[in-house]
Parts: structure tokens; C-alpha cells; sequence
């Protein structure tokens, strides 16, 4: 069971399935590595790339440090530079939905010479990305699935993705290919659409009636998300 050291001694989990080009799979905010497996991501990319699936710090296997600052955004990409630098591997591409999309606009900013293109979904770069809502109101019912332990690490990530103020300077000067989409239903529909066209290499697709858990748990979405990812990816190599 492989782990990398990130900054701060935290452990980080990581697991590598198929061949091909990189592939880092970054989750959301209530997920873990194994939400990609479970919503069928890993049986569908499997065969064209080898995918890094990482479990972000807070959540899955990986350490879960007990302070906000812990889970600044930076830190989280360094979080995932550590993986790779575990792993073996120079550059990869990306794919982050929510708060794994959130990671990827921290991308954009600290570490884009690691990563070949970025492809996110349901998290825009918006200066109050959850609008002012709770923890709790984001999850509503899920919330109370989370332990105690779980829901203090996550209250504590939600509090420090609330602070991120966009990427808006970085998507006008990037130069990393970015695919973007969201369910037509999302809150963050209107922000990932604009963002897409305010960035040079930027591209989005909508997922019609689709709301945020939809558009990444629905069967048909998911097909959706596959194509159109791999595509994108296999044209960045």
C-alpha cells in the first residue's frame, strides 16, 4: 500500500491502476480515491492510462492533520507532486471533480510544469465557491454518514476551499490545456462556463439535468465524462 510524504510529514495514499500515460484522479470533498472506483471512472480509464488515485489529505487512508491551515491550497498541490515524485513519474495528467477540481485550479497557480492538461469538474474559481452556505448544507442527509473524526477534518477543509478566491490571473496566463464541465443544476454551473472562456486553452461541456452528485455518480454522465476526458487527453500527450 504505497504512501508519499508531503509537507509537514503527512502521509499520503495513493494507488496505481492500468497503463498508458498518467492520469491523476483527485476526489471531492466527501470522497475518497475509491468514490472513482465506485462510480465506475476506474474500469472505464483504465486501459488507456495508468491512473494515480490519490486519497487527498483528510480523507480515505491518508493522514488527517487538525488544523485549517493544514489544508491550504498550495499544500494540497504539493500534496500531489509528492505522489508522483513517489510514483516515479515526471508529468501527468489531471482530472479533479469538487474540491479535486479545487486542486487543480491551485494547479493552474503553483505547479503547472508538472502537469500535461487539466480536466475539472463542479468546482468553478469563483471568490465564494459555496456561496456563503454550511458544511452542513452542502452534504444535507450525507452529513451525518461522516464520524465525528471525519466530520471535523472535512468542516476544517470546507472552512479553507471557502477562502479560495478564484484563479482568474492564472487562467489568462496558463498555458495548460483545460477541459471543464458541470451539471446544468450545479451552483457552479455559470462559473465553470465562464471560466472556460476567459481561459486561453480552455474548452467546457454542460451535463444536462444534472446536479452536482448527478453529474459525477449518474451512469450516463459518467459515460459522458469518459469520452470527452479521454479524448481531451489523448490529444494532449
Amino acid at each position: 500500500m504505497p504512501f508519499a510524504t508531503s509537507e509537514g510529514g503527512v502521509k499520503i495514499h495513493y494507488e496505481l491502476e492500468g497503463a498508458g500515460t498518467p492520469l491523476v484522479l483527485m476526489h471531492g470533498l466527501g470522497g475518497s480515491l475509491e468514490s472513482w472506483k465506485q462510480a465506475g471512472y476506474v474500469d472505464a480509464l483504465k486501459d488507456e492510462f495508468q491512473l494515480v488515485l490519490v486519497d487527498s489529505r483528510g480523507r480515505g487512508q491518508s493522514d488527517y492533520p487538525r488544523t485549517q491551515e493544514a489544508y491550504e491550497l498550495r499544500t494540497r498541490v504539493v500534496d500531489v507532486a509528492s505522489v508522483l515524485g513517489d510514483a516515479g513519474i515526471e508529468k501527468a495528467h489531471f482530472m479533479g471533480y469538487g474540491t479535486g477540481a479545487w486542486i487543480g485550479w491551485g494547479i493552474t497557480v503553483y505547479m503547472p510544469q508538472r502537469f500535461l492538461s487539466l480536466a475539472l469538474g463542479g468546482f468553478g474559481p469563483a471568490p465564494d465557491p459555496f456561496q456563503g452556505g454550511t458544511v452542513e448544507a452542502h452534504f444535507g442527509d450525507l452529513w451525518h454518514k461522516f464520524a465525528d473524526e471525519e466530520q471535523e477534518v472535512v468542516r476544517l477543509q470546507f472552512a479553507e476551499a471557502a477562502r479560495f478566491g478564484g484563479a482568474r490571473q492564472a487562467l489568462k496566463a496558463t498555458k495548460l490545456p483545460l477541459l471543464l464541465w458541470a451539471g446544468e443544476k450545479d451552483p457552479h454551473f455559470a462559473t465553470m462556463l465562464g471560466a472556460a472562456s476567459m481561459a486561453a486553452e480552455g474548452s467546457f461541456f454542460p451535463l444536462p439535468h444534472k446536479d452536482h452528485r448527478q453529474a459525477f455518480q449518474d451512469q450516463d454522465a459518467r459515460e459522458v465524462v469518459v469520452e470527452c476526458a479521454s479524448e481531451f487527453f489523448l490529444a494532449e500527450q
